[in-house]
Protein backbone atom coordinates (compact mmCIF):
# COMPACT_ATOMS: atom_id res chain seq x y z
CA UNK A 1 0.00 0.00 0.00
CA UNK A 2 1.54 3.10 -1.08
CA UNK A 3 2.12 5.40 1.74
CA UNK A 4 1.08 9.53 1.98
CA UNK A 5 3.38 11.71 -0.28
CA UNK A 6 6.75 12.73 2.02
CA UNK A 7 5.88 9.79 4.73
CA UNK A 8 9.48 8.48 3.37
CA UNK A 9 11.47 11.82 4.32
CA UNK A 10 9.36 12.34 7.77
CA UNK A 11 10.54 8.34 8.55
CA UNK A 12 14.40 9.32 7.09
CA UNK A 13 14.41 12.61 9.25
CA UNK A 14 13.00 10.63 11.97
CA UNK A 15 15.30 8.06 12.28
CA UNK A 16 18.06 10.91 11.19
CA UNK A 17 17.05 12.42 15.05
CA UNK A 18 16.78 9.23 16.46
CA UNK A 19 20.90 8.90 15.41
CA UNK A 20 21.56 12.24 16.95
CA UNK A 21 19.75 11.52 19.90
CA UNK A 22 21.85 8.26 20.20
CA UNK A 23 25.55 10.33 19.45
CA UNK A 24 24.57 12.29 21.96
CA UNK A 25 23.40 10.06 24.76
CA UNK A 26 26.89 8.29 23.88
CA UNK A 27 28.87 11.59 23.92
CA UNK A 28 26.93 11.96 27.49
CA UNK A 29 28.11 8.87 28.93
CA UNK A 30 31.91 9.18 27.53
CA UNK A 31 32.00 12.63 29.30
CA UNK A 32 30.71 11.21 32.64
CA UNK A 33 33.13 8.21 32.86
CA UNK A 34 35.80 10.64 31.74
CA UNK A 35 34.49 13.09 34.98
CA UNK A 36 34.25 9.69 36.91
CA UNK A 37 37.69 8.81 36.20
CA UNK A 38 39.45 12.20 36.52
CA UNK A 39 37.73 12.58 39.51
CA UNK A 40 38.84 8.56 40.71
CA UNK A 41 42.53 9.53 39.70
CA UNK A 42 42.51 12.89 41.54
CA UNK A 43 41.74 11.24 45.09
CA UNK A 44 43.92 8.47 44.41
CA UNK A 45 46.87 11.21 43.63
CA UNK A 46 45.38 12.86 46.95
CA UNK A 47 46.21 9.41 49.28
CA UNK A 48 49.27 8.83 47.93
CA UNK A 49 50.24 12.12 49.06
CA UNK A 50 49.17 11.88 51.89
CA UNK A 51 50.48 8.70 52.48
CA UNK A 52 53.88 10.05 51.40
CA UNK A 53 53.83 12.68 54.21
CA UNK A 54 52.53 11.06 56.83
CA UNK A 55 55.68 9.88 58.22
CA UNK A 56 57.47 13.43 58.19
CA UNK A 57 53.92 14.79 59.85
CA UNK A 58 54.00 11.99 62.59
CA UNK A 59 57.63 12.90 63.10
CA UNK A 60 57.36 16.41 63.14
CA UNK A 61 54.46 15.40 66.15
CA UNK A 62 56.89 13.57 67.78
CA UNK A 63 59.64 16.17 67.92
CA UNK A 64 57.77 18.69 69.51
CA UNK A 65 56.76 16.12 72.88
CA UNK A 66 60.54 16.06 73.29
CA UNK A 67 61.29 17.19 76.80
CA UNK A 68 64.44 18.92 75.21
CA UNK A 69 61.63 20.67 72.70
CA UNK A 70 59.46 21.70 75.32
CA UNK A 71 62.56 23.05 77.68
CA UNK A 72 63.77 25.42 74.47
CA UNK A 73 59.98 26.81 74.02
CA UNK A 74 60.60 27.33 78.17
CA UNK A 75 63.83 29.11 77.88
CA UNK A 76 63.32 31.23 74.71
CA UNK A 77 60.05 32.35 76.11
CA UNK A 78 61.21 33.09 79.99
CA UNK A 79 64.81 33.62 79.90
CA UNK A 80 66.52 34.52 76.74
CA UNK A 81 66.17 38.27 76.25
CA UNK A 82 66.42 38.64 79.90
CA UNK A 83 69.88 36.75 79.29
CA UNK A 84 70.87 37.97 76.27
CA UNK A 85 70.38 40.89 73.96
CA UNK A 86 70.34 40.79 70.31
CA UNK A 87 72.65 42.88 69.52
CA UNK A 88 75.32 39.99 68.42
CA UNK A 89 72.64 37.54 66.85
CA UNK A 90 72.16 34.40 67.75
CA UNK A 91 75.28 32.66 66.55
CA UNK A 92 77.32 34.31 69.21
CA UNK A 93 75.36 33.10 71.86
CA UNK A 94 76.66 31.30 74.50
CA UNK A 95 76.59 27.27 74.10
CA UNK A 96 73.30 26.70 76.07
CA UNK A 97 71.11 29.31 74.56
CA UNK A 98 72.09 29.10 71.16
CA UNK A 99 71.62 25.80 71.23
CA UNK A 100 67.55 26.16 72.54
CA UNK A 101 67.33 29.23 69.73
CA UNK A 102 68.15 26.59 67.45
CA UNK A 103 66.13 24.00 68.28
CA UNK A 104 62.87 26.53 67.88
CA UNK A 105 64.26 28.44 64.95
CA UNK A 106 65.62 25.20 63.12
CA UNK A 107 62.74 23.56 63.36
CA UNK A 108 59.85 25.74 62.29
CA UNK A 109 62.53 27.07 59.76
CA UNK A 110 62.15 23.17 58.46
CA UNK A 111 58.33 23.26 59.27
CA UNK A 112 57.57 26.14 56.96
CA UNK A 113 59.59 24.62 54.56
CA UNK A 114 57.13 22.23 54.12
CA UNK A 115 54.57 24.31 54.23
CA UNK A 116 55.73 26.93 51.56
CA UNK A 117 56.62 24.30 49.26
CA UNK A 118 53.28 22.53 49.46
CA UNK A 119 54.56 19.45 51.11
CA UNK A 120 52.26 19.50 54.19
CA UNK A 121 48.79 21.49 54.70
CA UNK A 122 48.94 24.65 55.66
CA UNK A 123 46.06 24.53 58.22
CA UNK A 124 47.25 21.49 59.61
CA UNK A 125 50.77 22.99 60.62
CA UNK A 126 48.94 26.27 61.88
CA UNK A 127 45.97 24.36 63.56
CA UNK A 128 48.42 22.41 65.46
CA UNK A 129 51.17 25.27 66.24
CA UNK A 130 49.81 28.38 64.98
CA UNK A 131 50.09 30.46 68.64
CA UNK A 132 53.73 28.80 69.06
CA UNK A 133 55.22 29.80 66.18
CA UNK A 134 54.14 33.15 66.80
CA UNK A 135 55.30 33.42 70.21
CA UNK A 136 58.32 31.82 68.96
CA UNK A 137 58.65 34.51 66.08
CA UNK A 138 58.30 37.17 67.93
CA UNK A 139 60.89 36.28 70.69
CA UNK A 140 63.60 35.41 68.37
CA UNK A 141 62.84 37.72 65.46
CA UNK A 142 65.25 40.14 66.94
CA UNK A 143 67.58 38.01 67.13
CA UNK A 144 67.26 36.36 63.74
CA UNK A 145 67.46 40.10 62.17
CA UNK A 146 70.53 40.79 63.96
CA UNK A 147 71.73 37.63 62.23
CA UNK A 148 70.65 38.90 58.69
CA UNK A 149 72.89 41.76 59.21
CA UNK A 150 75.60 40.66 60.55
CA UNK A 151 76.13 37.21 58.44
CA UNK A 152 73.41 35.77 55.96
CA UNK A 153 69.95 35.59 55.63
CA UNK A 154 68.92 33.23 57.94
CA UNK A 155 65.39 31.68 59.03
CA UNK A 156 63.32 32.87 56.02
CA UNK A 157 61.04 29.80 55.84
CA UNK A 158 60.62 30.28 59.68
CA UNK A 159 59.44 34.16 58.87
CA UNK A 160 56.99 33.14 56.76
CA UNK A 161 55.41 30.47 58.75
CA UNK A 162 55.08 33.07 61.51
CA UNK A 163 53.62 35.43 58.76
CA UNK A 164 50.97 32.88 57.14
CA UNK A 165 50.19 31.83 61.20
CA UNK A 166 50.12 35.73 61.80
CA UNK A 167 47.41 36.49 59.21
CA UNK A 168 45.63 32.90 59.75
CA UNK A 169 45.15 32.38 63.28
CA UNK A 170 44.64 28.86 64.65
CA UNK A 171 41.06 29.55 65.35
CA UNK A 172 40.15 30.24 61.87
CA UNK A 173 42.17 27.20 60.91
CA UNK A 174 39.91 25.43 63.63
CA UNK A 175 36.51 26.81 62.46
CA UNK A 176 37.53 26.51 58.68
CA UNK A 177 38.04 22.72 58.97
CA UNK A 178 34.57 22.75 61.78
CA UNK A 179 36.73 21.32 64.36
CA UNK A 180 34.25 20.70 67.44
CA UNK A 181 33.75 21.35 71.12
CA UNK A 182 32.70 19.12 73.75
CA UNK A 183 32.58 21.31 77.12
CA UNK A 184 32.85 19.20 80.39
CA UNK A 185 29.30 18.87 81.67
CA UNK A 186 27.62 18.97 78.45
Amino acid sequence: MPGKPGSSSRIAGRLASGHESDARLNLLAVLVALATSVAVSRRQLRLAQNSNVLPVVIQLFRETREPEFSQAIEYVSTQLAADHPPDSGYRRLPPEAKRHVRRISLFYDDVGKLVAHGVVDERLIIGSYGLNVVNMWDALAPYIYRERILTTKAMLYFEDLAARAKARPMETVHAEIGLSQCPPGR
